[in-house]
C-alpha cells in the first residue's frame, strides 16, 4: 500500500512514539470540525508541530526524559530514512532548525542522533554559526 507523505508522518509518529498520540487524535478531531466532517488529515507539518514536538519532542528534552529521547530520536531517523523528499524537508524545516537554533537542545539530543540525523545536522550547521 502505498501512502501519502501525511499518512506515513502520522503512521510513523503513533508507531514510534505513542505519548504523541492523544496530540494527534485531538489534530484530526479538530481537522474534522473545520472541514464539516470531510477531512481528518491535519497535514503533516501541523502533525509534526502540534503533535509530536511541541507537547512532547521537546519537553523530553528540557526535562531529559530518557525513554522518550530514544524513542524521537528513532521516529526522526525513520522520517528521514524514508526516501521521501518532502518528508526530509520537513524533519529539515521543523526538527533540525529547531535542534541547531537552540544549541542546548542539540546537545542533549546529539548523542541520541542516529547516522541520519548527524548527517543532516552536519550538512545544515554552518547555516547557525
Amino acid at each position: 500500500m502505498n501512502n501519502t507523505d501525511s499518512e506515513f508522518v502520522r503512521q510513523s509518529i503513533w508507531e514510534h512514539v505513542p505519548e504523541a498520540r492523544p496530540f494527534i487524535t485531538e489534530l484530526e478531531q479538530e481537522e474534522l470540525e473545520l472541514t464539516n466532517g470531510e477531512c481528518s488529515d491535519p497535514g503533516m507539518y501541523s502533525m509534526l508541530s502540534y503533535g509530536f514536538i511541541h507537547p512532547v519532542f521537546r519537553p523530553a528534552l528540557e526535562k531529559w526524559a530518557e525513554e522518550t529521547i530514544v524513542r524521537s530520536a528513532r521516529l526522526i531517523e525513520t522520517l528521514l530514512g524514508s526516501g521521501r523528499p518532502q518528508v526530509i524537508e520537513l524533519v529539515s524545516i521543523r526538527i533540525t532548525d529547531l535542534l541547531l537554533g537552540f544549541p542546548e537542545l542539540w546537545e542533549r539530543f546529539a548523542s541520541y542522533a542516529g547516522p541520519h540525523m548527524q548527517f543532516e545536522a552536519d550538512l545544515r550547521r554552518k547555516y547557525y554559526r
